[in-house]
């Protein structure tokens, strides 16, 4: 006797199942779920009679291995008492991986005036990733690029504000060619500054005759990187 295997899908992706066919050329009594071999997921829900048997084959998660099944030779009889043959291997591709992306910036702080080259690295190639899947916060993108797997765009951050700009891609935004969703990516912050300081001055008195002197005082809004000096001051 000889076996036959088919499947109802050739290929199959995250949370899709297939149905898996034995078809003998004679009847047996004795074929089970144990003649069967399978690499790369399981089989259950195994059932059939005479010539004809079927089972449900669940890729395992988070792979792209190549699935296998297998009939050995003289694992079954049929009603004579003849060992089968061997059944010639068949397969299944699967993709179960979830593809994921990572976000990184060139700069990680940014002042008035300045803009970072914002980079999205996807694990697998995408063909509907664009700039609608990202969720900005602090400022706005512009003309995303991509290279196949990464892609790039320009931050502005928005003006007069001090704030901490954020970068998000959530989850089931884009697919894999296989048509699986996408993991949620890793927040990306970029501490942003775009407001000017200022100065205020007043003085401890308002009028001055001979021989007197006046005390002024510089506030600043911000603390200064670089100390105020008296070149700075027009009198």
């Amino acid at each position: 006797p000889t076996v036959t295997i088919t499947s109802s899908a050739s290929s199959l992706k995250s949370g899709q199942t297939a149905t898996i066919t034995f078809t003998l050329s004679e009847a047996a009594s004795d074929f089970s779920v144990g003649d069967i071999t399978t690499v790369g997921g399981t089989l259950s829900g195994f059932s059939g009679s005479g010539t004809s048997y079927t089972a449900m084959f669940t890729p395992t998660a988070n792979s792209t291995a190549t699935a296998t099944f297998n009939v050995l030779a003289n694992t079954f009889t049929d009603a004579a008492g003849n060992n089968n043959n061997a059944a010639t291997q068949f397969t299944i591709n699967v993709d179960t991986a979830a593809p994921t992306i990572t976000i990184t910036s060139d700069k990680t702080t940014l002042k008035s005036g300045e803009t970072a080259t914002i980079t999205f690295t996807l694990s697998e190639a995408s063909s509907d990733f664009t700039a609608t899947d990202i969720t900005t916060v602090g400022g706005t993108l512009s003309a995303l690029s991509n290279s196949g797997l990464i892609y790039s765009a320009t931050f502005t951050p928005t003006a007069n504000i001090t704030t901490t700009a954020t970068f998000n891609v959530a989850a089931g935004t884009f697919t894999d060619s296989a048509g699986n969703s996408n993991t949620a990516a890793t927040q990306l912050s970029v501490t942003v500054d775009t407001i000017a300081p200022t100065i205020t001055i007043t003085s401890d008195k308002t009028a001055l005759r001979i021989g007197e002197t006046a005390t002024l005082t510089f506030t600043l809004s911000e603390a200064a990187s670089t100390a105020l000096i008296s070149s700075n001051i027009t009198v």
